[in-house]
């Protein structure tokens, strides 16, 4: 599978074939929200936003053409950004979700943010376990979910 996966900063183009990915990851957990007033017009901008920004990051993991993961840095301030992985229930335990986190990070620390933060649910064991691979550690436990961070 590694000769066809391709790992990659998103670009305004990808705009459909991200809420395509989005659409399908939706019906596959609970833990994702999809935004169905989304269009194409607007997620053409907020990509670009994303692209052009110092502050933000979306690494997209694609396999024959289309998307089957992303990974999202979101700035808070200038200092802070939440972390957001998602991968298709299709390619789970591929460590699709492990390269793009990689990437991500490594991303981070070329930047001026100090800080990446995520919420998790305590019953998303798998993930938990990913992000404490990657050095994240609880900070904050509410009543369902994990605060986890890290600095970077």
């Amino acid at each position: 599978m590694s000769e066809q996966l391709v790992l990659r900063e998103v670009i305004p183009s990808d705009a459909q074939n991200l809420i395509d990915f989005l659409q399908r990851a939706d019906q596959q957990s609970d833990f994702i929200v999809f935004d169905h007033d989304i269009t194409l017009e607007k997620e053409e901008v907020a990509l670009d936003a994303i692209f052009q920004s110092r502050f933000d990051e979306l690494e997209l993991a694609l396999f024959e053409e289309s998307v089957i993961g992303f990974c999202r840095i979101e700035n808070v301030d200038d200092v802070k950004a939440e972390l957001g992985v998602v991968v298709d229930q299709d390619f789970w335990n591929n460590k699709i979700a492990s390269y793009l986190i990689e990437d991500c990070l490594f991303w981070a620390k070329d930047s001026p943010l100090k800080k990446i933060f995520l919420e998790v649910y305590k019953n998303n064991s798998a993930a938990i376990h990913i992000y404490q691979k990657y050095g994240f550690t609880t900070e904050l436990e509410k009543d369902k979910t994990l605060v986890m961070s890290k600095m970077v």
